[in-house]
């Protein structure tokens, strides 16, 4: 099968809140195998909804059984582990580092897996989070301003912050695709976690690498905002990618957050046709 999705009911009430989640993957036009994974895992005790994406690294076998290990592993301890939020997500991560690391020691034939990761942690008391490995991102559309809030993991990211290339130059760089993070490759691994506060009207995007890699910012960011099912979205992200090329595998995962309560819900809907209607505007008079 060379794509999975990932399907609810439709908007749920969360908190303050009104939330919709979608997330799929395909295996691309070129890769046979996928390699990515990703799941959605509920907490309802302490009102919290945690967010992977993963994708695999490491020969035909070894990163598809990386990256569903690490998914299934934060899953797991993030609503079974103690402390705060951040410590699970850093604790979650390690023991995924461990458990893969420790597999592919003995197992010949997935010597050398590995994969990255971006969680998000969605939190209806406090602060949420987001944990990262490796150049999985996670974006985030509010009023109008789509921007990743992860920080690559690569060396492309390097040369860019150190001004040897740009971001447009990146993209053909010859050496994009080495990664400086990983789960599982080594003993030990570091893992970036951030906190990140909600807003009705927020759109987060969690993608692997085959999906921004195809699309540069500008263009995810349209499609991001184009429909209010995050369903649809996600299809249209993902036949983008595809279209595009698809020279690895996709995955994207969307949650809209809307504000509660009818009301509310008239309020977002009047304000996105208000915003479609300037686009068209500006489209317009600029033609």
């Amino acid at each position: 099968m060379t794509s999975r999705e990932l399907n609810d009911e439709g908007r749920e009430s969360w908190g303050g809140f009104e939330l919709a989640i979608a997330g799929s993957t395909h295996a691309g036009r070129v890769r046979r195998v996928n390699q990515d994974a990703f799941d959605r895992f509920d907490d309802p005790d302490h009102g919290e909804i945690l967010l992977v994406v993963a994708d695999g690294l490491g020969g035909h076998r070894g990163g598809e059984v990386a990256s569903r290990m690490a998914v299934g592993t934060l899953g797991k301890l993030c609503r079974e582990g103690e402390g705060d939020p951040p410590e699970r997500l850093r604790a979650a991560i390690e023991r995924a580092n461990a458990e893969i690391h420790k597999l592919a020691s003995k197992d010949r034939t997935l010597k050398g897996m590995g994969t990255t990761v971006v969680a998000l942690l969605l939190r209806q008391q406090g602060p949420s989070f987001v944990a990262h490995v490796g150049d999985s991102r996670l974006y985030r559309l509010r009023d109008g301003r789509f921007e990743a809030l992860t920080e690559d993991h690569s060396v492309v990211s390097l040369l860019i912050r150190d001004g040897s290339i740009t971001a447009e130059e990146a993209r053909d760089h010859p050496k994009r695709n080495q990664i400086l993070r990983a789960i599982g490759v080594r003993e030990d691994v570091e893992a970036d976690v951030a906190p990140v506060d909600l807003r009705a009207g927020d759109v987060f995007l969690l993608c692997s690498d085959g999906l921004y890699s195809m699309l540069p910012d500008p263009e995810l960011a349209i499609l991001a905002q184009r429909a209010p099912d995050p369903h649809a979205v996600v299809a249209w992200l993902i036949d983008a990618a595809n279209q595009a090329g698809g020279m690895d595998n996709i995955t994207a995962m969307l949650a809209q957050i809307q504000a509660g309560g009818r009301a509310a819900r008239l309020k977002d809907h009047a304000t996105r046709i208000a915003d479609s209607a300037r686009t068209l505007l500006r489209g317009v008079r600029s033609g």
